[in-house]
């Protein structure tokens, strides 16, 4: 009798760990190629909070640092393509800013002149849900907020153009 109810309860101990393992991953939100973008709020530089879930159309997030070369290789391709598409989509520049100095980042967005908004990620908590491991990493979420494509590194300007206009619908 003793080892039917130590029987009962390892199985009722390992339904719980089960139960309790799967409840703990659906929070663990990441970001998938195929699935919905995580959502997420930051400050800007200009003082606001841009929360993800209210961009309604599609978005470009890039994870840069005002350190990396490529970064600012990629900037100004960036910019030209923000204006030639012109409000067809929405970059929002996210800087590492657990990874970065804040007046380095203020400093980089104001030699480029950036048109977009500057976000700043000081915990690094977006970073880590991205699962950016890169600089620059560039998501890019369609209208209806699914992640279709997920770039680590810079990508020729043909290239990024071309998602661009995947994500854009042209």
């Amino acid at each position: 009798m003793k080892k039917a109810w130590l029987a009962f309860a390892i199985v009722l101990a390992l339904i719980g760990y089960s139960l309790y393992s799967i409840s703990g991953s659906k929070k663990e939100e990441k970001a998938k190629v195929g699935f919905h973008a995580p959502n997420f709020s930051l400050i800007g530089l200009d003082g606001k909070t841009y929360h993800l879930s209210e961009i309604n159309k599609p978005v470009l997030i890039n994870f840069w640092a005002s350190w990396c070369g490529p970064c600012r290789a990629e900037t100004p391709v960036l910019i030209r393509l923000y204006k030639k598409y012109n409000g067809k989509f929405e970059i929002l520049a996210v800087n590492v800013t657990a990874n970065d100095k804040q007046e380095n980042a203020k400093k980089f967005a104001a030699f480029f002149q950036i048109p977009f908004p500057v976000l700043f990620d000081k915990n690094g908590d977006i970073t880590e849900k991205y699962q950016v491991a890169h600089f620059p990493t560039n998501v890019f979420i369609n209208e209806d907020g699914e992640i279709i494509h997920i770039a680590d590194g810079i990508l020729p300007p043909e290239t990024l153009e071309n998602i661009i206009q995947k994500m854009v619908g042209e």
